[in-house]
């Protein structure tokens, strides 16, 4: 989105869930180009403002590249990393993630980190899972990982008519969960968060938040739409903490 239309957005979305902010932690995640006007927009109201990525890096020789403290210098709490559409169109993998992962935490920015299976890779693969996570957190301390929300997001989901069927999605979520305890403990694994993320919409968040090993949803592609993240933010509202429109 431009500046004016990220803008427009946050005015209408803001409308559209007046009263159910105090009930729901909502994270935006605008381009680099909107994210100081995001962020006056965002005054003090209860939408935590993040980037969509960062360098892997801190030295000054990245041009062209945005640090982990210019993100935190223009507002962001938090900053989405591993993405698979990142992964593929500028060839990032698991360990430069790891390390924009301990420099995210570093700098104060709390990651979203995605982890699932890639296309060529079987679903719901457990091996799959277990690697990537090891590789991905790497060097991170319990204190890093409670303060993150770690995404299961097959890439086969991206860019689909429909998410990964609910039992798919709470079964990768619930092995995060139980890795993240076997690593760090059970408190650790009670405070992270757990979402489930890829071709998320309304009419599916309902049975994804069946599950209590979800605690939320990624917005993904559909999110652009103000009155769709709106719903979707509605049903973890009525999922989460009983309330109704």
């Amino acid at each position: 989105m431009t500046i004016a239309e990220s803008l427009a957005w946050t005015e209408k979305f803001t409308g559209l869930v007046d009263g159910l902010l105090e009930a729901v932690d909502v994270v935006v995640c605008p381009p680099f180009t909107a994210l100081w006007a995001m962020h006056q927009a965002l005054n003090g109201r209860r939408i935590q403002l993040g980037a969509q990525n960062m360098a892997p890096a801190k030295d000054l020789a990245r041009t062209g590249e945005i640090s982990a403290a210019l993100l935190k210098d223009v507002g962001c709490e938090r900053v989405l990393l591993g993405h698979w559409e990142v992964r593929r169109h500028l060839c990032d993998d698991d360990d430069s993630i790891n390390r924009k992962v301990r420099l995210a935490v570093e700098t104060g920015l709390a990651p979203i980190l995605l982890v699932g299976e890639a296309r060529d890779e079987e679903m719901l693969c457990l091996d799959v899972l277990r690697g990537r996570l090891e590789r991905l957190l790497d060097g991170c301390q319990a204190q890093d990982v409670e303060k993150m929300i770690l995404v299961y997001e097959p890439e086969e989901a991206i860019g689909k008519p429909a998410p990964v069927s609910p039992q798919q999605a709470a079964a990768g979520c619930t092995f995060v969960r139980r890795w993240v305890g076997q690593q760090w403990g059970e408190e650790t694994a009670d405070r992270v968060r757990v979402m489930y993320g890829g071709s998320v919409a309304p009419q599916f968040a309902d049975g994804l938040l069946d599950s209590p090993e979800i605690d939320g949803l990624g917005g993904t592609r559909r999110g652009r739409d103000a009155q769709t993240f709106a719903a979707i933010v509605k049903e973890v509202a009525r999922a989460r903490a009983g309330l109704t429109d």
